[in-house]
C-alpha cells in the first residue's frame, strides 16, 4: 500500500500526530485502497487524513466514496444545526454566517449514538479563510486544569433545548419528522427527557459525560459540546436580550451541570482556550477529502469570505452506552 501513496505532514504544518496528508503516486491509487479494508485501525493510528489530488470532483463522486467506506451510514437526526442534503448521505457543512467561526467539536457528541467517522469534501474552497481546524481530543483533556476536568467528570453536562422554530430549529427539522409520537419514541430510546409546553414547543434535556474512553485504547477523550451549547456562546447583547425575553430556561439551547446548576462563564472560557490551543488548520484545495475519527478528533470552521462549498458525511454509528 505505502508504495502507491505519499504519506506525510500537511503542507505548511509541522508533523502533527493526529493529522497527515495522503497523495497518490500512481493514477490507480484510490482513497478506498489506502485503507485496505481497515478504516478503523487506520484512523486509530492517524486520527485524521487529508487526501489530496484524488479524482473527487462532484457531490456524487463524494457520495460514492462514502458508500464504499461506510459500514453503515448514519441517519442525521436530533440535529443541532441546519444542513441541506446534496447527494445520498451527503450534506452541506453547517449553514452558519460566513463571518462567524465555529469552535472545534466532535459531531453529535451530546447524543448516545454518534458518528464513528466524519468525512469532508472541499468542492469549492472559499476565497479566503474557511479552514477546518482540527484538535486531538486527547490533547484537549491534557490541556484542561485538573480541577476543571475533575468537576466536569463528576458532575457531567446537561443539555437543555427548546424547539419552537423561532430562534433555532423547529422540532420537525431537528428530529426529521412531523409526528410528535415519533419524537417521543426517539427521546425515550435515547434517554432524553422532554415536555411539550404547547403543541408547537418542545423542551428536551439530557445528561451526558464530559469525556469518553476511546474503544480501541481506553484513552480518555474530550467528547461533549459544552462550549457550543452554553449560553456564553451567544453574542453578549443577544444573550442579554434573549434571557430578558425568554428566561434562562427558555433559551433555544444551554448547557448546565448534570444536577441542573449553572456552569460559570469562566469555566467554559477555560475549556474554549484549551480547545483553541489544541487546534491545527490548513487551507483547503478543491477536491480535498478529509476522513477523521469522530471520537479522536474535533473539527471546527474559521470565518471566511466568498462562496464556500464543503460537504460532510457521517458514517459508522457508535453506541456510547457501552462506555457508560
Amino acid at each position: 500500500m505505502t508504495n502507491r501513496y505519499d504519506v506525510g505532514p500537511v503542507s505548511g504544518l509541522d508533523q502533527q500526530p493526529h493529522l497527515s496528508m495522503v497523495r497518490p503516486r500512481e493514477s490507480s491509487a484510490t482513497i478506498v485502497g489506502f485503507f485496505g479494508g481497515d478504516i478503523e485501525g487506520t484512523l486509530a493510528k492517524f486520527g485524521a487524513l487529508l487526501f489530496r489530488d484524488f479524482p473527487i470532483r462532484t457531490d456524487e463522486d463524494f457520495a460514492g466514496l462514502v458508500t464504499s467506506l461506510a459500514r453503515r451510514p448514519l441517519d442525521y437526526r436530533e440535529r443541532s444545526t441546519k444542513r441541506t442534503r446534496t447527494a445520498s448521505n451527503v450534506y452541506t457543512s453547517t449553514e452558519y454566517p460566513a463571518t462567524k467561526g465555529i469552535a472545534a467539536h466532535s459531531e453529535n457528541s451530546f447524543q448516545l449514538t454518534v458518528p464513528g467517522k466524519i468525512l469532508f469534501f472541499a468542492k469549492r474552497p472559499s476565497d479566503s479563510g474557511g479552514e477546518t481546524p482540527l484538535a486531538a481530543n486527547t490533547r484537549i483533556v491534557h490541556r484542561l486544569d485538573a480541577d476543571v476536568l475533575r468537576e466536569l467528570r463528576q458532575r457531567e453536562i446537561r443539555y437543555v433545548r427548546n424547539f419552537d422554530g423561532g430562534f433555532d430549529l423547529s422540532w420537525q427539522e431537528a428530529f426529521q419528522t412531523e409526528t410528535r409520537a415519533e419524537v417521543e419514541s426517539y427521546c425515550r430510546i435515547n434517554a432524553i427527557d422532554y415536555e411539550w409546553t404547547d403543541p408547537d414547543h418542545l423542551r428536551t434535556w439530557q445528561t451526558r459525560p464530559a469525556t469518553r474512553h476511546y474503544p480501541r485504547t481506553g484513552q480518555e477523550v474530550w467528547f461533549n459540546q459544552l462550549h457550543l451549547f452554553h449560553s456564553s456562546n451567544l453574542d453578549p447583547a443577544m444573550r442579554t436580550a434573549m434571557v430578558d425575553s425568554l428566561g434562562v430556561d427558555g433559551l433555544p439551547r444551554n448547557a448546565v451541570f448534570g444536577d441542573g446548576t449553572a456552569i460559570s462563564d469562566e469555566l467554559v472560557d477555560h475549556v474554549r482556550k484549551a480547545i483553541a490551543a489544541s487546534e491545527v488548520a490548513f487551507p483547503w484545495s478543491a477536491g480535498d477529502v478529509l476522513v477523521a475519527d469522530n471520537l479522536l478528533i474535533s473539527h471546527g470552521r474559521r470565518p471566511y469570505s466568498g462562496t464556500r462549498e464543503v460537504r460532510v458525511a457521517l458514517i459508522d454509528p457508535v453506541d456510547l452506552r457501552e462506555d457508560a
